[in-house]
């Protein structure tokens, strides 16, 4: 074949390509188009559902309409939606997972009643504010009247010329002191509002964790704090660090890691905060079901 030839035969060849698949395309998209319909959420693959899920919980985060909540997660057809949003939660939590989509899942699984001991850290605890304001009123009124009207008065003497002499004294006189007096004594006790309570110390039967002091800081919104001094102390020495070192996990997250046998106290430094006490004091059977070469860790949690 002539070089000529050849190219007149590649040239044609394209041409019709190109003619062949415009014309499919139009009667693909124009003449015949395809009806399109939504997949339910329950053919979604796995993959799918854990990111359906996360967007439902970080929805309910934002406007708290938990029926609108129930209503999207019941497309799912899983009947144990509750249980599986905290296996969910806590594989984020073990895979280091964005702490805002950790919150967000731990919140709703707690909202359908379901929870676990390593959520717990990831949902707010209601702070009570307690302000009495007993009022003393002593209102002592004291009025009294003294009254004394003395009268004096002497007869008439009659003599012959007949003089008539009738003094007569009238004195009166009237005491009316009144005074009044009405103090108010209003007392309100000044409540501790920035102290740091431990809302939760408890252990932990995870076998990612293994054996590590699991401690949060938080305010009074359920935010974690970064840059909290938290001190660790056991009957031969003690440990500080920082909250805020593992920002992927959560802002207030901080860890230890316990020793078999060894029992530590928890605290915050320079903070006005509970002391948390006892911690890893843990029985042999408290996690029956964690492998032999696992060690059952424990959380700590601190919230203003």
């Amino acid at each position: 074949m002539k070089s000529g030839e050849r190219i007149w035969w590649i040239a044609g060849f394209l041409v019709g390509l190109m003619i062949g698949m415009s014309m499919s395309l139009f009667y693909t998209w124009v003449l015949d188009p395809p009806a399109l319909t939504l997949a339910p959420p329950s053919s979604l693959n796995p993959h799918d559902k854990e990111i359906y899920m996360v967007l439902v919980a970080a929805s309910y985060t934002a406007d708290g309409d938990l029926a609108r909540a129930e209503r999207r997660l019941a497309a799912l057809r899983d009947p144990r939606i509750g249980a599986t949003l905290v296996a969910l939660a806590e594989r984020y939590i073990a895979e280091e997972r964005d702490a805002r989509e950790v919150r967000a899942l731990a919140r709703l699984a707690d909202a359908f009643g379901y929870t676990s001991a390593a959520l717990r850290a990831f949902i707010p605890t209601p702070t009570l504010t307690h302000t009495p304001s007993p009022t003393a009123t002593p209102s002592p009124t004291h009025t009294s009247t003294a009254s004394s009207t003395p009268t004096h008065t002497v007869p008439a003497t009659t003599r012959t010329v007949t003089p008539v002499r009738q003094p007569t004294s009238t004195s009166t006189q009237t005491v009316t002191p009144a005074p009044t007096k009405t103090s108010t004594l209003t007392v309100t006790p000044t409540v501790e509002h920035d102290r740091f309570r431990v809302v939760q110390s408890t252990p932990l039967c995870d076998v990612q964790s293994n054996g590590m002091l699991r401690i949060y800081v938080r305010d009074s919104d359920g935010e974690g704090i970064r840059g909290v001094q938290i001190v660790v102390r056991w009957p031969e020495g003690e440990d500080r660090f920082y909250t805020g070192l593992k920002p992927d996990i959560d802002p207030g997250y901080a860890d230890f890691e316990m020793q078999p046998g060894q029992v530590y106290e928890v605290q915050l430094v320079d903070k006005n905060s509970d002391v948390a006490d006892n911690v890893g004091n843990i029985a042999k059977q408290t996690c029956p079901d964690l492998p032999a070469d696992k060690r059952p860790s424990w959380q700590v949690v601190f919230q203003r």
